[in-house]
């Protein structure tokens, strides 16, 4: 079979949880489909990041060196006009689309990847216009897909409960880790070394996330505030994340806080730093208010980080019984899971290991072979 894939999300500079999520399943797929060939498009002028050096996956780049979160009328101009007409084109025998939106004039069974419904099912997470593409976009796509590929049970139920759909159209394929970077390091003077460059003395308590509200920082900063004022704690508060929507507050947060110099801003991080700052904190706090998986305390749990996490949404099954889930509207019970985490020894022992254990259930190859499962149920009976 000939498959288009739309990649656009590759082309991100500063990857987040769905450029991740696309490059790895897909370079994953690469290693073991050998009876399908892919053309990928992408809106990258760097074709290295859409090259898994294998011959069946070719690369296409859009006109466009657009990303579909900037510039989004013209990207939705070529989107639902010019790409269309290049899909008629090539005529695959199957679409698939890493970002929740199918374009119009496809006449070809095609798999929609849907990562969360957060701007639909959570208030205030997003600014009123993205909302209102967002819905058009996931709306047409999974009326027009054939199948639905998401990333938790949570979010497939979200799914089926919102646009009551049939539960057999939607499947869940968890994302992995890359399991050759987030790990035990062995070598301390890496870990100090990240941490002299952040500024960062002694101990820390650490987040990772886009700086955005349904990420819950400002009650994270509570929770540290209050430690500090009730339990003294020496700890600092390292957050670190690329800025986001809204995130005006957050700083605002930081500034009358009080204990300003305590939280360190480490702004966006690549992957070897993140790996190191994980490594180094005495414990990972994700108290997100909604999550389609939630990428952060999976690696945290492989790089052997007691984790503190919300107990909604798809966060549980993620952590499951590896972390400490609380309630992430209760500062106190975030304050008081951080305070359990750093004053006992052997609470974050335990934790490290079970983390360990729990993180090995997440694979790429796991879900590559899942994705590629559900391509072939695309491959006619009878071909010619």
């Amino acid at each position: 079979m000939l498959i288009a894939v739309d990649a656009a999300p590759l082309g991100e500079q500063k990857k987040t949880g769905i450029a991740q999520y696309a490059g790895n399943i897909l370079e994953e797929l690469s290693k073991y489909d050998s009876n399908n060939r892919f053309l990928l498009f992408g809106v990258t002028s760097d074709s290295k990041m859409l090259d898994f050096g294998r011959p069946k996956f070719v690369t296409k780049e859009m006109p466009f060196r657009l990303l579909p979160s900037s510039h989004w009328y013209i990207w939705t101009l070529w989107y639902y006009s010019g790409f269309s007409l290049e899909l008629k084109v090539y005529k695959p025998d199957l679409f698939i689309s890493t970002y929740p939106s199918i374009p119009p004039l496809i006449n070809c069974p095609s798999i929609v990847i849907i990562y969360d419904l957060t701007p639909l099912v959570l208030k205030d997470a997003h600014r009123l216009d993205f909302k209102v593409r967002f819905r058009l976009q996931v709306t047409n796509a999974v009326k027009r897909s054939s199948r639905i590929v998401t990333i938790s049970q949570s979010t497939k139920n979200e799914i089926v409960s919102y646009f009551g759909i049939n539960p057999q159209k939607v499947d869940v394929i968890s994302p992995g880790f890359d399991n050759k970077l987030f790990g035990i390091e062995q070598d301390l003077e890496y870990i100090d070394e990240i941490k002299s460059r952040f500024g960062i003395g002694g101990e820390y308590i650490l987040y990772v996330g886009t700086l955005e509200p349904k990420k819950n920082i400002n009650r994270l900063i509570d929770a540290f505030c209050q430690l500090k004022k009730q339990k003294g704690i020496s700890e600092k508060l390292v957050i670190a994340g690329k800025s986001g929507w809204n995130d005006k507050k957050i700083f605002q947060k930081f500034k009358s806080s009080g204990f300003e110099k305590e939280i360190i801003y480490s702004g966006y991080v690549s992957y070897m730093e993140l790996h190191l700052l994980m490594s180094g904190a005495e414990v990972f706090v994700f108290p997100s208010l909604h999550e389609g998986f939630g990428m952060p305390p999976l690696e945290a749990m492989a790089c052997g980080t007691p984790v503190i996490a919300s107990n909604r949404s798809s966060l549980p099954e993620v952590v499951g019984d590896a972390g400490i889930l609380v309630d992430p509207y209760s500062v106190n019970a975030i304050a008081d899971a951080i305070y359990r985490v750093i004053s006992d020894a052997d609470l974050r022992k335990d934790m490290r290991q079970k983390g360990l254990q729990r993180a090995k259930l997440f694979t790429w190859e796991k879900s590559a072979k899942q994705l590629l499962g559900i391509i072939e149920s695309f491959r006619p009976i009878n071909p010619k």
